[in-house]
């Protein structure tokens, strides 16, 4: 999963230098002007790469002034940045706003006559550059669709359950025949696909590409007979306040909300690829960097040119001709990799086309505290890996276990809004990382699942387990796919505790499969959960389905209706489960009653917290 530098990208180009402090025992601080005074925002990074080898045992401090300050390529540290018994710290000077942007600014609008905003843009006409996102006043806008709320259902899939499916006469303009994207409802992701031909006489919706991943139970009628889609990204579908349009030779059309005038609207448009990269070498990771106060915002992200069709937490096929290269994941804006004992605190991370931040392959004791990620179109937050790295022909987590990220800190923060454009996304995603705490966080308002435990579906042995959830706020989760929940595991994790946690909000399945407070799925196993209080939804609290041994005890677990178990098992001995001083409350028309929990498997002495 690790970031390649690429074309074109800068090592700390927007610095302008102001020295002050000496001698090992006082910070050396890097003044940086506003954004707006940088007039060489390439400038090279040799002299705060001297400056740390000349103060060995310094610790750079670099405090910018309040600005936007635009990237157009992520910014890159490396070892070599960081004196080498010291720190280097990107910081806001006191209580101000400090934004680093990886977006342009749209200008030049005409206002037609039925009040639609335009402009051209000739990077976009010359194929130098596309975008799928638009903010306007600092707020999201959806691309023209249709519908322009809800969906559609589908009436039948074509007979090779891949290219294409039959519609309701009715539900798509007739002015539409070709082009747009087709965004399509698995019950857990979802796939984007481009639209080859719409066919109003037979009601035949044809696309480009294959919709789903190769596997089979990404058939498009697969997991209902009548699954939902909706289309976007075509001028035909621009008939709302807020929608927007960018066409191919360059012509962007924007229909304003009330109120919006274009002298004056700031929009942004994202460029950049990524915003930030932090990394080590083979020889030695990097330590000790630190952001504090900062704001990241604006990321751009394409799709594989042959679509997007997403697995889980935005893990997706690459769509080539080499069906063996497996799955990549949505990268993040923030990426930290071969790094050890960095940190991001009190930051914001909002307005991406890609994932947040990851703390990815050989990271070790990193946090991020204090901050907001919200406003994502991946997931928010990543910690760990997948399977998919190999470490001399075999997958790196037999040969190299050690190398598993681990010991990560997220506390105190607010994750909200991730998912905006890939709905299988999750809030936070900790693939096989070990011993990391996840506590008091605030997770809310996602399409899919709050926070993503494990990568292996099965119970085979692998580096991930050992960590703590503890005391997080999850709520308004799984409001668009099924299948998940406000916690969702996989695999063997000894030592994960799941603690004191409120999980509310979780609205009845659209998709087939029912969605959760936790969701215990396949190989889970050697899990504890304790003191959760789970309610206000309509499926069970807590769903079991090929898990295995697990410790559920002093929760309060809130039902619907008497007939709604508070442990659900699929294909799961319930006598794996060991339950202990757990309450249930059936919540009828507001008025609450406690039922006995049945009780399976041994009843040990009562354990401590």
């Amino acid at each position: 999963m690790g970031r390649q530098s690429g074309r074109g990208m800068i090592v700390l180009g927007i610095l302008a230098f102001g020295l002050s402090g000496s001698g090992a025992a006082e910070p050396v601080v890097v003044r940086v002007g506003t954004g707006a005074e940088i007039k060489h925002p390439t400038q090279t990074l040799e002299r705060l790469a001297e400056l740390a080898k000349a103060q060995p045992s310094a610790n750079v401090r670099v405090v910018l002034q309040g600005g936007v300050y635009r990237l157009d390529r992520p910014l890159v540290l490396e070892r070599r940045h960081v004196p080498p018994r010291g720190s280097l710290t990107f910081a806001a000077a006191d209580d101000q706003r400090v934004v680093l942007s990886g977006g342009k600014a749209i200008t030049g609008w005409k206002v037609a006559a039925d009040g639609t905003w335009s402009t051209t843009i000739p990077e976009v006409a010359e194929r130098k550059w596309a975008f799928r996102e638009l903010f306007v006043g600092g707020q999201r806008r959806p691309r023209a669709r249709h519908p322009n709320v809800g969906f559609h259902r589908i009436v039948q899939a074509f007979e090779d359950k891949r290219t294409g499916f039959t519609f309701k006469a009715g539900d798509l303009p007739t002015n539409w025949t070709e082009g747009g994207e087709l965004v399509f409802f698995h019950d857990w992701s979802t796939s984007r696909i481009p639209v080859k031909q719409v066919d109003h006489a037979t009601q035949r919706l044809t696309v480009a590409y294959p919709i789903g991943n190769r596997a089979d139970h990404y058939k498009i009628d697969h997991f209902e007979k009548h699954p939902r889609y909706y289309v976007e990204n075509h001028r035909a579908f621009l008939d709302a306040p807020g929608e927007w349009f960018l066409d191919p030779q360059g012509e962007l059309l924007y229909r304003p909300l009330p109120g919006e005038n274009p002298e004056n609207a700031e929009v942004i448009a994202p460029f950049s690829e990524a915003l930030l990269l932090v990394r080590g070498d083979d020889r030695e990771p990097i330590r000790h960097v630190h952001f504090q106060g900062l704001s990241f915002e604006h990321c751009a992200w394409q799709l594989p040119a042959r679509g997007y069709a997403g697995s889980q937490a935005t893990a997706h096929e690459q769509r080539d001709d080499n069906p063996s290269r497996g799955r990549n994941f949505v990268p993040a804006a923030l990426w930290f990799e071969r790094a050890e004992d960095c940190s991001v605190t009190r930051c914001r991370i909002a307005h991406l086309g890609t994932s947040g931040l990851q703390f990815g392959s050989h990271t070790v004791r990193c946090r991020l505290e204090d901050s907001i990620v919200e406003d994502i179109s991946g997931n928010g937050v990543n910690l760990g890996e997948d399977t998919s790295r190999a470490v001399g022909g075999q997958p790196w987590w037999r040969a190299a276990p050690e190398q598993a990220a681990s010991g990560h800190q997220v506390r105190y923060n607010r994750i909200q809004r991730c998912g905006q454009q890939f709905y299988g996304a999750v809030a936070l995603w900790v693939g096989l990382a070990r011993d990391c705490q996840i506590s008091h966080n605030e997770i809310a308002h996602h399409p899919y699942t709050g926070i993503s435990l494990g990568w292996i579906w099965n119970p085979t042995p692998s580096p991930a387990g050992g960590h703590l959830v503890r005391q997080n706020h999850i709520h308004h989760v799984m409001q668009v796919l099924s299948d998940g929940g406000g916690i969702y595991t996989l695999g063997r994790q000894p030592g994960t505790k799941l603690i004191g946690n409120v999980i509310h909000d979780v609205p009845v399945n659209l998709g087939s499969a029912e969605s959760n407070g936790m969701f215990l799925d396949e190989g889970s196993d050697q899990i504890e959960i304790a003191g959760n209080t789970i309610y206000n939804l309509v499926r069970s609290p807590l769903r079991f389905h090929k898990a295995k041994k697990m410790t559920v005890r002093e929760n309060t677990l809130v039902v619907s209706d008497e007939t709604t178990p508070p442990l659900r098992y699929n294909n799961t001995n319930p006598k794996t489960i060991e339950q202990l001083d757990n309450r249930v409350i059936v919540q009828e028309k507001f008025v609450a009653k406690s039922v006995e929990l049945p009780k399976t498997g041994p009843r040990p002495a009562k354990a401590q917290r």
